[in-house]
């Protein structure tokens, strides 16, 4: 039988659990739309960092590819590159990457948009040292140095680099298998 000093505990635990996940859910539903401002913006500048000449941009929801454009015209022969969001597994956690392709057999460049990895460490991925690697390198050369490629990997923090590395390439193939259907190379 249970006896009412028994239920009171439960009933106050109920209480503060019910609370807590109501105020969880608000204050997912008030900053959910910031962060994703937020995230606009960061692609943005990022996008503006890797294509100088950018005017114009499209984004491409069936492929998820943002396709950027120099003059005025969003035409074919005014195309400068592509970008896509990619990510992979650190050591920390997710890694966030916005991979820019100077066309499709050339990585333009890359930025961290987002990651976890251990300050000190791997959270040197950020760092122009490794991040400039990527820039006009041919999609298959996309490996670490150890693994045939052209990628060296952050002493002390090879699965951040490692990481990064498979998440570009693999991406980067898949988004040209992509756009190769849309333009019907």
């Amino acid at each position: 039988m249970i006896k009412r000093n028994d239920i009171i505990p439960i009933l106050v635990l109920t209480i503060v659990v019910c609370a807590s996940v109501i105020t969880l859910a608000l204050t997912d539903d008030v900053t959910r739309e910031k962060i994703e401002q937020q995230k606009i913006i960061e692609i943005q500048n990022s996008l503006s960092k890797q294509f100088p000449d950018m005017t114009s941009y499209i984004y491409d929801e069936d492929i998820e590819v943002y396709t950027t454009y120099s003059g005025n015209d969003t035409i074919p022969e005014n195309i400068i590159g592509y970008s896509f969001e990619s990510s992979g597994s650190g050591y920390g956690g997710t890694i966030d990457i916005l991979v820019t392709l100077k066309d499709l057999e050339t990585i333009n460049g890359i930025s961290i948009i987002n990651h976890m990895e251990t300050p000190g460490l791997g959270a040197r991925i950020v760092e122009s040292s490794f991040t400039d690697q990527f820039k006009d390198i041919a999609i298959e050369d996309v490996k670490l140095r150890k693994d045939n490629g052209q990628i060296d990997a952050i002493s002390g923090a090879t699965i951040s680099s490692l990481a990064v590395v498979k998440a570009v390439q693999k991406t980067a193939l898949e988004k040209v298998d992509l756009l190769k259907d849309k333009v019907n190379i």
